[in-house]
């Protein structure tokens, strides 16, 4: 019988969940024990015992509902969520169609003006915080932190980088949104208890998020070229401003209703819904690339990699490409085991445990052989700030892979779900430290 079946059959006994609570601690299970609290507490409303446990550990949010004077029961905080989603996005798409100006909607220096490149993941972030602090008022202090810790990081790139198109630049629109993305993390998983849980399912709902966006981006896009389809049937040709302009009042507006769509600001990352939705799609997918994606990466270094080993070493577009498998993987790890743990049966979480370690060392090999490529490529054509991010990049990913292949590896014996998760939460911190580093020393090593 699994945690969550014990939980339920002592739905009525408040000494026999008090037991189970203290023999989840002694065995270092409090996290299963509170997912599983959260579980039982959402799909069993009705009672209280489950609730008072649920908010006595922080993993059931507050109830939005109120009762209005007629009697009828009114969601007016799920009202005011919309409204503000709606309104931050439009506000948001406006100012993008400004700061696009005549250029294309694309953040790349030499190509978008720098009001759009620079400003579009900061101003992403600021629009979220403000969501969050007008929906959940509870830690209006947390989001105004991150708020302005963005703020100066965006002021700085702007004066290091404005009229820059160099690798500098360019290096600075990739790091500068992901620095963004970190604040808002931050001010996320510091409001509550227990950060690494907090954390972790902070990356897999930003992940979903992600996906969310790029179905609404999709659909944008659709009816942008039906409409032009249209027009130019009709013998008019919209002009190409008027296109850019639409696509970058998309851009600024998506990001905010994705949010809104897939998280609740009411409840912790860990009390989000995780068993229906695109949170169970995601979860899906990546189980199905996952074998996919052991069987490329096995071929890859037992075929590909001794037969054309020095490839990474001379080309720069297949050390590219390595980098990016890496990323991507380390994504694909992250999401693969989100979700209820009671929900596999113990053989298909026994065969999951193998495969996510067995996907943790391939890529860990890999990591290994792009270190070795761009150290030797630093060393024979001296160091550039390309060099200097991947260089560093590379050893991050190293380590973070190595903590989390070490600590699987030690806790055998445990319940090796949570102790990854941790992992990829606790080592995440040096990422963000990383691409903090590039974005605000960089310029300055190369100056």
């Amino acid at each position: 019988m699994n945690l969550k079946s014990q939980i339920e059959g002592a739905r009525g006994d408040a000494a026999g969940l008090e037991r189970l609570y203290k023999q989840a601690l002694v065995a270092g299970n409090e996290a299963a024990f509170k997912e599983a609290i959260g579980r039982c507490a959402g799909e069993h409303p009705e009672n209280v015992l489950f609730s008072a446990w649920a908010y006595r550990l922080d993993v059931l949010p507050p109830p939005p509902l109120v009762v209005a004077p007629e009697g009828q029961t009114v969601n007016q905080s799920q009202s005011r969520r919309w409204w503000t989603a709606v309104a931050t996005s439009v506000v948001l798409g406006v100012v993008y169609a400004l700061f696009a100006r005549d250029r294309p909607p694309i953040p790349i220096p030499g190509e978008a003006d720098p009001l759009f490149w620079i400003g579009w993941g900061p101003l992403t972030a600021l629009g979220i915080l403000f969501y969050l602090v007008m929906v959940d008022r509870s830690e209006r202090r947390i989001y105004r932190y991150a708020g302005l810790a963005v703020i100066p990081i965006a002021v700085y790139t702007a004066v290091t980088a404005w009229s820059r198109t160099d690798d500098i630049a360019i290096l600075s629109a990739l790091h500068l949104p992901f620095v963004a993305w970190a604040a808002i993390g931050t001010a996320l998983t510091l409001g509550h208890p227990d950060p690494a849980r907090q954390c972790y399912a902070y990356l897999v709902k930003s992940a979903e998020t992600v996906l969310v966006g790029g179905i609404y981006f999709a659909a944008g896009a659709i009816f942008l070229g039906l409409t032009y389809g249209i027009f130019a049937v009709l013998g008019i040709n919209l002009p190409q401003d008027v296109l850019q302009t639409v696509a970058a009042w998309g851009i600024g507006a998506i990001p905010v209703l994705a949010l809104a769509s897939v998280y609740d600001p009411m409840a912790a990352p860990v009390a989000q819904d995780w068993t229906t939705g695109l949170t169970r799609i995601l979860r899906i997918l990546t189980q199905l690339i996952l074998p996919l994606a052991l069987g490329v990466l096995v071929v890859y270094i037992f075929w590909f990699v001794p037969a054309y080993f020095w490839r990474p070493f001379q080309e720069r577009e297949v050390l590219i490409v390595y980098n990016a498998t890496i990323l991507a993987i380390l994504v694909l790890l992250t999401v693969v085991v989100s979700g209820p743990v009671d929900e596999r049966s113990p053989r298909q979480d026994t065969i999951l445990r193998y495969a996510v370690q067995a996907l943790v060392g391939l890529i860990l090999f890999l990591n290994v052989y792009a270190l070795a490529a761009i150290a030797s490529r630093t060393f024979n054509f001296g160091l550039t700030p390309n060099r200097y991010a991947v260089f560093g990049w590379n050893i991050v990913t190293l380590l973070m892979l190595a903590v989390v292949g070490i600590r699987q590896w030690r806790g055998r014996s445990d319940p090796w779900v949570y102790i990854f998760r941790e992992s990829i939460a606790r080592v995440s911190v040096l990422a963000v430290a990383w691409a903090l580093w590039v974005l605000i020393g960089l310029p300055l090593s190369f100056d």
